[in-house]
């Protein structure tokens, strides 16, 4: 093979990933998802910051996912909470536990559009990041969704 035939089957196939084509012509049934995050900034040691994470599908197709879960990374969760509560009025610090939504996943809709509250209280002043991230549970965890959010908590004046 010579090269002008590699590079051009590799720009067709980065060409088919880029627009969600899958082998045979087909293109992927699943929405794409993405999160917004209300404003995060402001943050003072020790006062409870109420911030909403809305998840919603942002190009509405045929299915959504089966099994889904929310991860959540944070830079200093010792010195970060980060809580939320849930359809059974049970609230969860997901600074700590990891992640948000039942440990086995729920399923998402094809136009899924929900916004959760969650109250953040840094505990000491510094830079922090928040990374959530929507897994696929039912395929390796594959990532469908990611947002990463930065702010910087400061003493009261």
């Amino acid at each position: 093979m010579n090269k002008f035939l590699k590079i051009s089957t590799l720009s067709i196939s980065l060409a088919l990933a880029a627009t969600g084509l899958l082998g045979c012509g087909e293109k992927d049934p699943h929405s794409n998802y993405t999160f917004e995050v209300s404003d995060f900034e402001n943050v003072t040691v020790g006062e409870v910051k109420t911030v909403d994470v809305k998840l919603t599908a942002n190009d509405i197709r045929d299915e959504g996912y089966e099994k889904v879960l929310i991860m959540v990374d944070v830079s200093d969760k010792d010195n970060l909470q980060l809580k939320a509560t849930d359809t059974q009025s049970q609230e969860w610090d997901v600074a700590q536990i990891g992640y948000w939504g039942p440990p086995d996943g729920f399923a998402i809709s094809k136009d899924y559009n929900v916004t959760t509250t969650f109250k953040a209280t840094a505990l000491k002043a510094g830079n922090y990041s928040v990374k959530l991230r929507l897994v696929d549970l039912n395929n390796n965890k594959d990532v469908l969704a990611l947002k990463t959010i930065t702010f910087t908590a400061v003493e009261k004046a």
